[in-house]
């Protein structure tokens, strides 16, 4: 886009929880924006009045406008893809990936919008996210843009709740919706359970097909009651009932085998995925081929050579005898499942790292140390993303879980990479390290900013002896 046509871009004023729009009008108008768009009448009639030479729009909703003027700027281009949602509270990225990757093996060339960036079937695009998972809308259809013209045909993409709420994604007529599990989070924007399970269930209603997840008590039922277009389910247990199930489940090396059932036909396979929780996820991706009218014999060829995201049971082992996991683990449920995981695994001890999120809800914090606790032989307790938090007082509501928050075991950093490093300093040869949360998203957020973070660089700077400074004194005091 050229300078003079940014210039014609219309602004819309939206109304967020820190910021009002309107009260940037005046510099958008000195920005050479020419329309202007906004719910507050009384600042736009004043503005309207000052400024005749610009047009100004009254409208209902801000963002559902946004999203709309979106769709037409970009010329429908997300309608030349065949878009993909995948909403739940935990699985969203690896299932993205797993339908990035699968689809492009099949020669549907996928890209892929979520936690871990964007990227487009032939490599990673830079572009700064405006949100951490499901970004705006304006950001959204430019992105299907710059996939469509890479020679993407179909796009994979995590939707947030916060994101349907926040009409992200109004006006997307997916292809395909697909539903991992739900289970409580993000109650610091929600409120309550009941409003998040309204807002994941936003996505059926705008999806041509559906994949469900039948061992999901938290949302699966609902999704069925209210979806009757085509659907496919999926399960762990073979007497489900379900549509496409694994069972027999077994790992070896950094693959699992397993029998897959697909319509009562049975098939032995294998897939290059860590536990059985990612098992699931593929079972996800394979209905998603089936539904994108890939038969179950070329999609068989193609699943020993799946990939999965960066920082989803990532584990490295180019540190002496030590086994270093990645894993975005952020919630109870997800901990738990990746804690059991972990036990398939040989190591000596085990040193975990769990995390408070000053930008998510309080109410999880102490469930974190209840799931970790008796299950690690050290745990160091730490902060991802502060913002304007107190460190210290988000280590102390997570601290609140433990039965016992004085155990000699357990340690507190207020940085994630102070954490980092004690948990790698606590660790002998044969040792497992587990670093759970914030690890793959490149910044934490503090006081505003977005600080430069990378768990991979500490960890190779520890080893290493280098140095990696962060710039987090100012949170030190």
């Amino acid at each position: 886009m050229t300078l003079e046509e940014s210039r014609k871009m219309p602004f819309v004023c939206i109304s967020g929880e820190n910021h009002d729009g309107h009260s940037f009008l005046e510099d958008a108008i000195q920005n050479g924006a020419a329309v202007l768009a906004g719910e507050n009448a009384e600042v736009l009639e004043t503005a309207s009045k000052k400024h005749t030479d610009r047009t100004f729009l009254l409208v209902d909703d801000a963002r559902a406008f946004l999203a709309r003027l979106s769709i037409l700027f970009y010329k429908k281009t997300h309608e030349k893809l065949m878009t993909i949602g995948v909403t739940g509270t935990n699985g969203k990225t690896t299932v993205t990936a797993y339908v990035k990757s699968l689809m492009t093996l099949l020669g549907t060339p996928t890209g892929s919008i979520g936690t871990t960036g964007i990227i487009s079937s032939t490599g990673k695009i830079n572009l700064k996210k405006s949100t951490p998972t499901t970004p705006e809308s304006s950001d959204l259809h430019y992105i299907f843009n710059q996939f469509h013209e890479r020679g993407d045909t179909a796009a994979a993409m995590e939707v947030s709740s916060v994101a349907t709420e926040q009409k992200r994604v109004e006006g997307i007529e997916f292809d395909i919706a697909i539903h991992t599990n739900l289970s409580p989070e993000h109650l610091e924007f929600h409120k309550t359970f009941e409003n998040y399970k309204k807002a994941k269930l936003k996505l059926f209603k705008q999806a041509k097909k559906a994949v469900v997840n039948i061992d999901d008590d938290g949302m699966a039922k609902d999704i069925l009651d209210i979806y009757s277009n085509d659907v496919l389910t999926y399960s762990l247990d073979k007497h489900s009932g379900a549509d496409v199930t694994a069972s027999n489940l077994r790992t070896i090396g950094h693959e699992t085998f397993f029998e897959l059932k697909v319509q009562n036909e049975s098939y032995i396979v294998r897939a290059p995925v860590i536990g059985d929780y990612n098992v699931a996820n593929v079972l996800s991706a394979i209905c998603t081929a089936l539904h994108a009218g890939y038969t179950i014999d070329q999609i068989l060829l193609a699943l020993p050579s799946l990939e999965g995201p960066e920082g989803r049971f990532e584990l490295l082992t180019e540190y002496g005898n030590r086994k270093i996991l990645l894993d975005y683990a952020h919630t109870p449920a997800a901990l738990d499942n990746l804690l059991r995981e972990v036990k398939k695994l040989e190591y000596n001890r085990l040193i975990v790292l769990i995390t408070g999120i000053g930008i998510r809800d309080k109410s999880k914090m102490p469930l974190m140390a209840e799931t970790v606790e008796g299950k690690a032989d050290e745990i160091v307790v730490s902060v991802d993303h502060p913002d304007f938090n107190d460190p210290g007082e988000i280590i102390g509501h997570v601290l609140e879980g433990f039965t016992n928050p004085s155990a000699e075991n357990i340690y507190t950093e207020r940085t994630r990479s102070e954490g980092v490093l004690s948990a790698l300093a606590l660790s002998d040869e044969n040792d497992l390290i587990l670093l759970t949360s914030g690890c793959i998203n490149e910044a934490q957020i503090v006081e505003g900013k977005e600080i430069p973070h990378s768990d991979k660089d500490l960890i190779r700077s520890y080893f290493n002896d280098d140095s990696v400074d962060y710039d987090y004194d100012y949170i030190q005091a």
